[in-house]
């Protein structure tokens, strides 16, 4: 009787010592599994929001074309003000986004506050959380081509993009280059100008508190340094760190900024350009 006690006893201390041993390797395991959970979630985070981010841009890129298909190929400006008139190229589009609800419905008819809020989310990245100083968020761009710099018109080896920021100085500029009978008319890059479409950018991401929708501010961007101006967060927690280009033929592509090239940056001008191979 005495010896099974004293063999009990041992087996009790045994499993008490595997117990706290264990316990051990459980809370390593446990703690290991959620460090790599996080990771994993992020990482999924930012693959979900860059694709619907991908998304919007692609639907961006349909409204371009239609409307460059009801102008002769024409793109809207990023910008314009003649005094008498201003516009986006956000609030150009706008229209193409709508569903039809006529076989010849005016696209370039106004929006009505309900109709700018049905759309409204096609135009931010579910990645960017910058506060706006005002308005709704906006988280595109188009590359500027800056008329008082590359002059007009473009060709084939320009190093402007494909975004006109055209106020009254610009638009007198422009059209003391333009024949006398185009004179009048808005100065436009065609669809046809661009030798490279697939490698040619319309629109890049521009994370700022001051792009907001419908807005002349960030309407157009000059190059890869003001592609994220946030104060909230930081870049790497941005698509990790990479930003999606959608291109003139419609497709977008993911990359890290430098990649892009960056109009006016340093070294070869990438895809911000109208010149191909760059």
């Amino acid at each position: 009787m005495g010896l099974g006690i004293k063999k009990l006893k041992i087996q009790s201390c045994s499993i008490r010592a595997f117990t706290r041993i264990d316990a051990s390797f459980v809370v390593f395991a446990v703690l290991l599994l959620a460090a790599v959970g996080w990771v994993g979630i992020g990482a999924g985070r930012n693959e979900w929001q860059s694709s619907v981010c991908a998304r919007h841009l692609t639907t961006l890129g349909q409204a371009f074309l239609a409307y460059a298909h009801d102008h002769d190929g024409a793109l809207p400006p990023a910008m314009y003000d003649d005094g008498h008139t201003s516009n986006t190229w956000d609030t150009v589009i706008a229209g193409y986004l709508l569903p039809s609800t006529a076989p010849f419905s005016d696209k370039s008819s106004p929006l009505s506050a309900d109709q700018e809020k049905q759309i409204a989310y096609l135009f931010q990245c579910p990645a960017d959380h910058e506060p706006r100083w005002t308005g709704t968020p906006r988280s595109y761009s188009m590359p500027i081509y800056d008329i008082n710099s590359a002059g007009w018109p473009p060709d084939v080896n320009s190093l402007g993009g494909l975004g006109l920021s055209l106020d009254r100085r610009t638009l007198r500029k422009a059209r003391a280059a333009m024949p006398p009978e185009l004179a009048k008319t808005i100065p436009s890059i065609t669809t046809s100008m661009v030798p490279a479409p697939d490698d040619t950018a319309l629109l890049v991401e521009c994370v700022s508190s001051i792009n907001v929708l419908w807005q002349s501010p960030c309407a157009c961007i000059v190059s890869t340094e003001n592609q994220f101006k946030a104060n909230t967060f930081k870049v790497k927690d941005f698509h990790g760190g990479k930003m999606n280009y959608l291109m003139l033929d419609g497709h977008v592509e993911t990359m890290l900024p430098v990649q892009s090239g960056g109009h006016l940056a340093s070294g070869d001008q990438g895809v911000w350009t109208i010149r191909p191979g760059d």
